[in-house]
C-alpha cells in the first residue's frame, strides 16, 4: 500500500490567520476504524514570528509484521503572517523525499525533490491548520515542492464523521479530501487514496491515548 501525503504537508506564501494561539492540533489517523498513526501540528508565536512543527508518523502492521511506515516533518517559520522559510523530510515506506524554501526578496524559492524554482504568487499553505488553503487555486507539496492545481468547496457548517458541526470544504486536485473548520481552527479530515479511506480523529485535551507513540516505534 503507498499512502502518498500530497496534500497533508504543504506550505506557501500567503498569510497565515492573524492569530496562533489556539491553532495547535493531534489527530489519530484511521483506516477501517484502527488507529495506524498520528498527525500533529504545533504551533508557537513570540512577537511577530510564529514557529509551525507538524509531525506525522503511521505505521500499517498485518500481526507483528510492519507492512507499511511512514514519516514525515516539517518546520514553518513565518513574520508579521508571511512565510520565512520551511524544511521538510519524508520516508514514505523506504523512499525519501524533502523539500526546502527560503524566502528571497520577495520570491519564495523552492528546492524540492520534486521541483525547485519560486513558488507561485498565490499559492497557499496545505500544512492545513493554515485555513487559507481553501481560498488557494494552487498548492505547494512539502514532500517535494510540485504544485499542484486545486478546486475547493464549500459546504457550510455540516457534521464531522466524529459528530462535530463544523465548517465543511472538499479540496480536489491529486486527492480529494474533505477538511472541517471550528472558526480558523482545524478540527477533522478524511480522504480515500489508492482505495483506502483514512479518517483524521480529533485528539481533545481531556482525551488520552495512551500507546499510540508506542504502537507506531
Amino acid at each position: 500500500m503507498r499512502l502518498l501525503f500530497v496534500c497533508l504537508v504543504i506550505l506557501s506564501c500567503k498569510t497565515m490567520p492573524a492569530s496562533a494561539s489556539d491553532l495547535d492540533v493531534e489527530f489519530l489517523i484511521k483506516r477501517e476504524g484502527k488507529v495506524i498513526g498520528y498527525h500533529r501540528v504545533d504551533v508557537r508565536q513570540e512577537g511577530g514570528v510564529t514557529a509551525v512543527r507538524t509531525e506525522i508518523k503511521i505505521k500499517v502492521k498485518f500481526g507483528p509484521i510492519a507492512l507499511y511506515r511512514y514519516s514525515h516533518q516539517n518546520n514553518e517559520v513565518w513574520r508579521n503572517g508571511a512565510l520565512l522559510n520551511m524544511a521538510s523530510q519524508t520516508n514514505d515506506n523506504g523512499a525519501e523525499s524533502w523539500m526546502r524554501a527560503n524566502r528571497v526578496g520577495g520570491l519564495l524559492m523552492i528546492d524540492g525533490s520534486g521541483f525547485q524554482g519560486a513558488a507561485p504568487d498565490d499559492a497557499a499553505p496545505s500544512s492545513y491548520w493554515n485555513k487559507t488553503v481553501v481560498s488557494a487555486d494552487r498548492i505547494i507539496n512539502t514532500q517535494t515542492g510540485e504544485i499542484i492545481d486545486i478546486e475547493t468547496s464549500s459546504y457550510g457548517q455540516t457534521t464531522t464523521p466524529q459528530g462535530r458541526l463544523a465548517e465543511h470544504y472538499r479540496v480536489e486536485g491529486t486527492l480529494v479530501l474533505d477538511v472541517w473548520y471550528d472558526d480558523d481552527r482545524w478540527v477533522a479530515s478524511n480522504f480515500v487514496i489508492d482505495g483506502e479511506e483514512l479518517e483524521y480523529e480529533l485528539v481533545e485535551p481531556q482525551r488520552k491515548y495512551a500507546g499510540v507513540d508506542e504502537l507506531l516505534n
